[in-house]
């Protein structure tokens, strides 16, 4: 600034400020949006990546539908999506170790949840850490043995509770070993170790407390397996596992889509009422 600036901002400290107000509107026009219309053009885009994750899902879970039923994969042709339902086998990988409860399976999703407060102010369960996977292994049809070759996309299967750990207790060896080797999730929260002010209204509520949870799938249990033909054709790539019949295992998938699908929608919806306003 030159003198006579200098001195005209010491007689009027608020013109600084305008003039970055200023700055900022000059900004929003300068592309042809008020405030209002950027915040719901930026709403506006944020619904429709909700749309595409959520429809994404939605979409592999109505595959359990589209999928060819079949016993044998001679006559199906490389790339084909198929369904496969029979005992699972262990094939030529080795078995999983669930890690919380320590069972050998086949096929395995895991998650640590906390309870905490939901913005509504409502306890809930919030997910921390979930992970899926399977290892290489078979179908035992009344045809044939038909192997799935790759980790699974999606496991459905019966969810299990393995442990619940309030705030003040220690988790098992095992679990507290996962814990500190993983490293993914902290192993204590705020809502764990509260300030001490807070301490009676978290454990009236039991905030704070853990859940183990996990879905397993073990040799000779009845699955359902949704994938395509791999390219050699001896084998199946799984998109999905279950233990459940197809409209069941939809609708378990579908849920939590179906709540993303609604609020992406509206997201996009408000967010486009807001550019037209």
């Amino acid at each position: 600034m030159d003198g006579s600036a200098v001195e005209e901002a010491d007689r009027n400290p608020t013109a600084i400020r305008q003039t970055h107000t200023g700055n900022r509107s000059i900004s929003c026009m300068a592309i042809g949006l008020s405030g209002g219309q950027l915040f719901g053009a930026l709403l506006a885009i944020g619904g429709v990546v909700i749309l595409a994750f959520s429809g994404r899902y939605v979409w592999r879970a109505t595959g359990i539908y589209r999928a060819d039923p079949v016993s044998a994969l001679e006559g199906t042709s490389r790339g084909a999506l198929v369904r496969v339902s029979g005992a699972a086998q262990q094939g030529n990988a080795d078995l999983l170790s669930a890690p919380f409860s320590g069972t050998d399976c086949l096929a395995l999703r895991y998650a640590i949840e906390e309870r905490r407060l939901s913005p509504s102010l409502l306890p809930w369960f919030v997910t921390i850490r979930e992970l899926a996977g399977s290892a290489a292994f078979r179908v035992r049809t009344p045809e044939a043995a038909i192997d799935v070759t790759e980790p699974a996309r999606t496991v459905t299967l019966e969810r299990q509770v393995v442990a619940t750990v309030p705030p003040g207790d220690e988790p098992s060896e095992r679990i507290a070993r996962f814990e500190r080797t993983a490293g993914a999730d902290p192993a204590t929260t705020h809502w764990r170790s509260p300030p001490p002010i807070l301490k009676p209204i978290t454990t009236r509520l039991s905030l704070g407390t853990r859940r183990y949870t996990e879905q397993r799938a073990t040799p000779g249990d009845e699955i359902t397996v949704v994938g395509r033909i791999t390219e050699t054709g001896d084998g199946v790539d799984p998109l999905v596992v279950s233990d459940r019949p197809p409209r069941q295992t939809l609708l378990r998938m579908a849920r939590t889509s179906l709540v993303g699908l609604c609020i992406g929608g509206f997201a996009v919806a408000l967010g486009l009422v807001l550019v037209v306003l």
